[in-house]
C-alpha cells in the first residue's frame, strides 16, 4: 500500500496569523509535524500543502517538499485532495495530518496506515487515545468519539459522550458522578484523517452537513453520507495549536518524551 501524507498549512489563521511557522522549542511548528510523519512506519512520502510562499521557503530549508495550492481553498482537506492531484501520482492511501499538530506521534501515524493496510475496504480512518483526565471532557477543543464494535467511529462531538444516565439530567457538569474506571469509555478525537483517494475525492465533493455546521467538526460529513470511519487506538495524545497560549502545553509534551529541552 503506497502511503501519503499531506500536511495542510495555510499562514493566515484568523487566532494564530503566520502559526505553522512559530517556534516550538526551537523548530517552526510545521518541522515538528513534517518530522513525525517521516519518521512514522509505512508513509512513503511527506509533503506540505500551502498557500504561502512563505511557509514553502521554511520547508524546503528544512529538506521537505511544499505543494502550492490555491488560497481560496476552504478545509485542510481539500487543500489536501488539491495537493494529490497536483502530484499526479497513485497512491493507495492519503494522510491529512493537520499542520498545526506538532505532537502528533509516529506511532499513531503508523497505526492509522496500518489500519487502513488491514482493511482494504475501509474508505476513512483516523486516531483516537484516552482521556488522561475528566476535567479533558469539558473542553470543547477536545474532540470526543464513541466507536462501534468494530472500532468505527457512530458520532463525533465536542460536547462529553457517551453522557452517564446515574449523573443528575439538571446538571451539565458529570464529574461528581464519573467513577474513576469510567474514564476509559471516552476517547479522545486526534487531528488525522487517512482516505482512499475515491473517498477523498468523493468526500470533498459533499456539500457542509448541518451537523458538521452545527459541531464544526468536518468529519461528520462523512458519517452522514454514510462513509465509514475506522478508529485506530493510540497512548499518545497530541495536543493542537490554536492560539499562542497552546505552545507551552505542546512543549512540555515534547519534553515529556524526550524530543526538546
Amino acid at each position: 500500500m503506497r502511503t501519503l501524507a499531506v500536511l495542510p498549512s495555510r499562514f493566515q489563521a484568523s487566532r494564530f496569523p503566520g502559526k505553522p511557522l512559530a517556534p516550538i522549542a526551537g523548530k517552526p511548528m510545521i518541522q515538528w509535524v513534517f518530522e513525525a510523519a517521516q519518521r512514522a512506519a509505512g508513509v512513503d512520502r511527506v509533503v506540505v500543502a500551502t498557500d504561502d510562499d512563505r511557509i514553502a521557503a521554511a520547508v524546503r530549508g528544512f529538506g521537505g517538499e511544499a505543494v502550492m495550492t490555491d488560497p481560496a481553498l476552504p478545509s485542510g482537506t481539500d487543500r489536501t485532495a488539491a495537493a494529490l492531484e497536483a502530484l499526479g501520482e497513485p497512491f493507495d492511501c492519503v494522510l491529512n495530518i493537520q499542520g498545526d499538530e506538532p505532537a502528533m506521534h509516529p506511532d499513531t501515524v503508523a497505526a492509522v496506515v496500518a489500519l487502513m493496510r488491514a482493511q482494504p475496504d475501509l474508505p476513512m480512518g483516523t486516531a483516537a487515545c484516552p482521556f488522561a483526565h475528566a476535567d479533558d471532557l469539558f473542553n470543547p477543543n477536545a474532540v470526543k468519539v464513541v466507536v462501534d464494535d468494530r472500532q468505527r467511529a457512530l458520532y463525533f462531538s465536542r460536547s462529553p459522550i457517551p453522557y452517564l444516565r446515574h449523573s443528575s439530567i439538571f446538571e451539565a457538569d458529570f464529574r461528581p458522578w464519573l467513577k474513576p474506571d469510567q474514564l476509559r469509555h471516552f476517547k479522545r478525537h486526534l487531528g488525522l484523517y487517512a482516505y482512499r483517494p475515491d473517498a477523498l475525492r468523493a468526500f470533498t465533493a459533499l456539500p457542509p452537513h448541518p451537523l458538521e455546521q452545527l459541531e464544526m467538526l468536518e468529519q461528520l460529513r462523512a458519517l452522514a453520507a454514510g462513509i465509514p470511519i475506522g478508529v485506530a487506538q493510540t497512548p499518545f495524545l497530541s495536543l493542537g495549536v490554536d492560539v499562542l497560549s497552546d505552545v507551552a502545553a505542546v512543549e512540555a509534551l515534547l519534553r515529556e518524551r524526550g524530543l526538546a529541552r
